[in-house]
């Protein structure tokens, strides 16, 4: 104990000597300094000591003194963290706290992303912290009360419908002024400003439908066959809204994206590269002679030296990777990374596991070899002129032999 208050004593003589003001900093500085000329072994400085053997070369150039104070530790280790790896979690943050439903304040979250990524002290402002909070609160709410008119639009529409067949069937009669009152009342129906996108449509589809069955109602007597028909219609209506909606953004044969779909992910994308400094790669897949499969083998060995292609690079795709059916046998993928070494390995364990294994279709074994352009989006202007020099390394790959990846750093793989 005595040691201590001599350490303590002899630290603030110093400060005076040196006209400093005894504040918890300088204070802490000279007491360090101080303990340093003593045999004198603290608990504090021996933490201080670990900290210092997991400093870098360049950290340890950094320090004043052979025992430096914590708040001097801190301050080397947190260069650690870049404004980049800042803008990177700002990335996925963005993502995290995107609306599910209600788009109203994407625009807001966006901001304040942004002005953190110039300034990524505000990270720890208390002001913006609350903002974020703020945004977070209003994007449930928002969702919450967007999915409740949704709903309540649907029930109405459903209750209507229902009730309506529901009579129709029970009394196995329907008049031509009826059908024309329903058209009619289903027109009238008042659905939320939420809904008019969504549902809009498929009030527009029903009336057409209505109208179809007002018309062949003239031409026949037979009222349970038009109710059937009806029906039929309104199941056949459901059924292509469905199937169009899945084909949109599906590929029905490899069930990885489609080119339309794929468009809609490059422009999210393309934006979250000019906000963050996010790094990509486009990597532009053709499997080599796929038309002999085909001649040699038939079309449905070709489905499936597709569709098993596509499953590989799903496999390998890692979540908030894009891959997709170009069109044919070709296929792109769009793969992040924070150091250019992972597209690398990423290329190679696609090819090893291509060039290792047979594509076996019934009792057929298929070696399949594919061709590949591969080039980093920070070396280009825009998306388009990424996208025309992938296909023209392709185009060099397969003119060169075929069975390997050109990268645009001159590197082949």
């Amino acid at each position: 104990m005595n040691d201590i208050i001599n350490v303590i004593s002899l630290t603030l003589n110093s400060l005076d000597k040196k006209n400093k003001l005894a504040n918890p900093t300088n204070f802490e500085e000279e007491f360090y300094r101080q303990l340093q000329k003593t045999d004198l072994i603290l608990e504090e400085t021996e933490e201080i000591k670990e900290l210092i053997k997991i400093l870098t070369k360049n950290e340890k150039s950094q320090l004043n003194s052979e025992i430096p104070t914590f708040r001097e530790l801190s301050q080397i280790l947190s260069n650690r963290i870049s404004n980049q790896e800042i803008k990177e979690f700002l990335k996925d943050f963005s993502y995290f706290i995107s609306p599910s439903i209600d788009n109203e304040i994407k625009t807001e979250i966006d901001k304040v992303c942004v002005d953190i990524a110039d300034n990524p002290t505000k990270l720890l402002d208390q002001r913006v912290l609350r903002d974020i909070r703020t945004l977070t609160d209003k994007r449930i709410h928002n969702d919450k009360n967007l999915f409740k008119d949704k709903a309540s639009d649907v029930k109405e529409l459903i209750k209507f419908l229902g009730e309506y067949i529901n009579k129709f069937i029970t009394n196995h009669t329907a008049t031509y002024d009826e059908i024309t009152k329903l058209k009619e009342e289903i027109n009238a129906l008042s659905l939320s400003e939420s809904s008019l996108d969504d549902l809009e449509e498929i009030k527009s589809e029903l009336i057409t439908t209505i109208g179809k069955f007002e018309c062949s109602l003239k031409k026949s007597l037979d009222e349970q066959m038009e109710c059937n028909s009806l029906y039929e219609k309104i199941e056949a209506l459901q059924e292509n809204l469905e199937k169009a909606e899945e084909e949109k953004s599906i590929d029905f044969l490899t069930n990885v994206l489609t080119r339309r779909a794929y468009s809609v992910e490059v422009e999210r994308l393309e934006n979250e590269y000019k906000v963050y400094n996010s790094n990509y790669a486009l990597v532009f897949f053709d499997i080599d002679h796929f038309k002999e499969v085909n001649d040699n083998y038939g079309h449905d060995c070709g489905d499936y030296v597709l569709s098993t292609f596509a499953k590989i690079l799903k496999n390998l795709t890692r979540t908030g990777d894009i891959i997709a059916r170009y069109g044919g046998e070709e296929f792109i993928s769009i793969v992040n990374y924070k150091n250019k070494i992972e597209i690398k390995n990423y290329l190679r364990r696609v090819k090893n596991i291509i060039s290792n294994n047979k594509f076996v279709y019934n009792d057929i074994k298929l070696s399949v070899k594919f061709s590949a352009g591969v080039v980093h989006r920070k070396n280009y202007f825009s998306y388009k002129e990424a996208l025309t020099k992938a296909d023209e390394l392709l185009y060099n790959a397969k003119a060169s032999g075929r069975n390997k990846i050109i990268i645009d750093d001159g590197n082949v793989v």
